[in-house]
């Protein structure tokens, strides 16, 4: 007689329970046109600003030649990894670059100074990108005064969970 109220009561109890987590509301990760990020209830094509989400099979969105790919923050391969280290120079964007860095084992303190460092790399024109997964990337850039000298900056590369990173330089 008290198991079927007892099983009555558990039943209710995870239907509780699960509500909250169904209530809840998606939030979209988006890059605006400014190249800030955006987090919303609203889909980003709505807002203006471009997915910063992995793609899902469902997805019928393709990326944008002038804006971030929805697999951007995950490159799969060397050429998606340049591409988005171009895109931040071109948009002169330490976030950008910044979310192609994997961060895990650095303080706190040593990511201000990287992305300090990084915002005033940016800044500089960039002459080419060059290197491999294996030895990391070079970002050469212009030299002040437009002598015709480069400056080099080193990032490490690195494969974790099925995409390519950047390492800070230095």
């Amino acid at each position: 007689m008290f198991r079927p109220v007892i099983r009555a009561i558990a039943l209710l109890l995870l239907l509780f329970l699960a509500l909250p987590a169904a209530a809840q509301t998606a939030i979209h990760r988006c890059v605006g046109s400014d190249g800030r990020p955006v987090f919303s209830d609203q889909p980003c094509t709505s807002l203006g600003a471009t997915s910063i989400m992995p793609a899902t099979a469902s997805s019928a969105l393709a990326a944008t030649p002038d804006g971030p790919s929805a697999g951007l923050l995950c490159a799969k391969d060397l050429a998606e990894l340049r591409d988005g280290v171009a895109q931040a120079f071109a948009s002169r964007s330490a976030n950008r670059i910044g979310g192609l860095i994997l961060w895990n084992g650095y303080g706190s303190g040593g990511t201000v100074d990287s992305l300090r460092s990084m915002e005033a790399l940016v800044r500089q024109p960039l002459v080419s990108l060059e290197g491999s997964e294996g030895g990391g990337i070079d970002a050469v850039t212009s030299g002040p005064g437009g002598d015709g000298s480069t400056r080099r900056a080193h990032f490490g590369v690195v494969r974790d969970s099925g995409c390519l990173w950047l390492r800070p330089p230095g």
